[in-house]
């Protein structure tokens, strides 16, 4: 059977500290951001009157209904086709509406590679072929989905400032470290090493990436 990531959560909640192995793809962030406002009960409120925030919680939303399978590689692929989309939603509000000619070559440069990998992903989607016999959930088949909990968590403490470039990377930062901690879970649980070379590729190019987008903000304080 099947087990919603809803299900997975709740039952797995306590395994959120494991999920991040590799600390410096969750470290601090070295560069300064607007506290996000809070609600009535002093609890941090995310800012969905954004362009930016509209095209990530679309595809969040088709995310948490993702049903993992219990194969590793296959809910991989999977959950990082719609984390892509999520991206690739994003670089066209930022190619739009941004003005930063740096940060949108490099929202251009992220939609053509994303777009390019969400084929890889779906042509290995295509042609997997699931085991007839399942060893069902394993210990680390949560994984997956607490680190996408573990970013949405994040940008909930995120302020929207109205300036499309500064937002822009704001969220592009922690759903890079996101996809990243995703990728380095794949090297270690994955099997197919077509997918794992993906990933591997994914790594380097999002901290790199990463460290662009931080460098930007610390010029343009």
């Amino acid at each position: 059977m099947k087990t919603s990531i809803a299900a997975v959560l709740l039952l797995n909640i306590f395994l959120l500290s494991a999920c991040v192995d590799n600390r410096n793809a969750h470290e601090a962030d070295t560069t300064t951001l607007p506290e996000a406002p809070k609600d009535s009960l002093g609890n941090p409120k995310m800012i969905m009157d954004n362009d930016l925030m509209h095209a990530l919680s679309g595809t969040m939303a088709k995310m948490d209904q993702l049903e993992m399978s219990g194969a590793f590689d296959l809910d991989f692929a999977s959950m990082m086709i719609l984390h892509h989309q999520a991206a690739i939603d994003m670089c066209k509000i930022e190619i739009a509406q941004g003005r930063d000619e740096q940060i949108i070559a490099m929202a251009q440069s992220i939609q053509t590679l994303q777009t390019a990998q969400i084929e890889q992903m779906e042509l290995f989607i295509a042609n997997y072929k699931i085991p007839v016999v399942k060893t069902g959930m394993t210990g680390n088949q949560p994984i997956l989905p607490l680190i996408m909990k573990s970013m949405m968590n994040k940008m909930n403490n995120m302020a929207m400032t109205g300036h499309t470039d500064q937002d822009f990377i704001a969220m592009m930062i922690p759903h890079h470290r996101s996809a990243v901690a995703m990728a380095e879970n794949e090297l270690r649980h994955g099997k197919d090493e077509e997918l794992k070379k993906l990933a591997e590729q994914m790594i380097v190019d999002q901290n790199n990436e990463i460290e662009e987008f931080k460098a930007w903000l610390i010029n343009h304080k």
